[in-house]
């Protein structure tokens, strides 16, 4: 359970890394940090996965959460779509950025659903 929390702090920090330096401009740290966060993302969702053999959630709470959880993941291929189109014509900054912010907003509300979900979860 302690290496889904280390991820889980490592890809929220990689995230919010990526879209302060792609705010920023700094696109060098931007394009290092953003695919290090996906990966995580990646890596954390796996644990995810082994912590559910583990504990009970409860189901129509874990319903609530898993449909921000999975409209997160998703809107993840606008934004990376967004993001190599951007490199090649910055007009595509704005839309970029829009998708940035919807994926944004759906991960905080997953992170928040998905803790509210643990505080109510019972050991296996």
């Amino acid at each position: 359970m302690i290496s889904f929390w280390v991820s889980f702090l490592l890809t929220l920090g990689l995230l919010v890394g990526a879209v302060w330096t792609g705010a920023k401009g700094m696109r060098r740290a931007h394009f290092c940090l953003a695919p290090a966060g996906l990966v995580a993302l990646a890596v954390t969702i796996v644990l995810t996965e082994r912590l559910l053999r583990a504990v009970e959630f409860p189901k129509e709470e874990m319903r609530i959460h898993l449909w921000f959880a999975k409209s997160a993941a998703a809107l993840v291929l606008p934004v990376v779509i967004t993001g190599f189109l951007n490199v090649r014509r910055p007009n595509w900054r704005r839309i970029h950025a829009a998708s940035v912010g919807l994926f944004f907003v759906a991960a905080l509300i997953a992170t928040g659903t998905g803790i509210w979900v643990f505080t109510l979860a019972t050991p296996r």
